[in-house]
């Protein structure tokens, strides 16, 4: 297997190449987003556009990246994976634990539209205030 790291608008794109399957280097897609995570990074795009085959450890690594993103204030999106991955990936419900998208655009801009979607608090406070 081989990770392309690269960082586009804020956003650091894992992207994986290979199958993840059960193999003797266990997580390695993790390895390198907690290695971004002690970097200060906290927005991730995992593009599985070149994942040929996956089997249940590959959902596991997936799951486990989810935890780990959220113990450390971190999001991760899932994107531009082929029909084979994406049976496995809905079979096992991934999408109810992180976003998925079609495109990695898709999933660079969502993380820049939940910035401009983001209420301040206190505008919120005031609103209720004033009603």
């Amino acid at each position: 297997m081989e990770i392309k790291v690269r960082k586009e608008k804020g956003v650091v794109i894992l992207s994986v190449q290979g199958a993840m399957v059960l193999q003797e280097e266990q997580f390695p897609v993790m390895k390198k987003l907690i290695h971004e995570i002690k970097d200060g990074e906290r927005k991730f795009v995992i593009d599985l556009g070149k994942v040929g085959k996956m089997d249940s450890a590959g959902v596991g690594e997936l799951v486990a990246i989810n935890v780990k993103a959220k113990q450390e204030g971190a999001k991760v999106h899932l994107a531009n994976f082929d029909e084979h991955v994406g049976k496995i990936l809905q079979m096992a419900l991934v999408h109810k634990l992180m976003p998925v998208f079609e495109t990695q655009k898709e999933a660079v801009a969502a993380f820049h539209e939940a910035e401009v979607e983001d209420v301040d608090p206190a505008d919120a406070l005031e609103e209720v205030a004033t009603e």
